[in-house]
């Protein structure tokens, strides 16, 4: 939902883009401008609503803040997307 909310405002993000962390590993984002440097992740209670899903989830979003493709990182709830897509 969210790639076509975003085709629709004649956004074209590179969706599950891959990015490399300083010592190598991969990581995949939900959608990169990759030109801008900007991720945009969209998460969903369901997917992160443990603990360890949420420890997880700050260890990588750390990681990804290292990588150079990524300059900056939006991070938008589920929630968001439905129901206030122009925010």
């Amino acid at each position: 939902m969210a790639r076509l909310r975003m085709l629709d405002a004649g956004l074209r993000p590179e969706p599950q883009a891959e990015v490399h962390t300083p010592d190598g590993r991969r990581r995949y984002l939900d959608f990169l401008f990759r030109e801008a440097g900007l991720a945009v992740e969209i998460e969903g209670y369901a997917y992160h609503g443990s603990r360890d899903a949420h420890r997880r989830d700050i260890a990588r979003f750390n990681q990804v803040l290292q990588c150079p493709e990524v300059r900056r990182l939006l991070r938008f709830s589920a929630e968001d997307v439905f129901h206030r897509p122009a925010w």
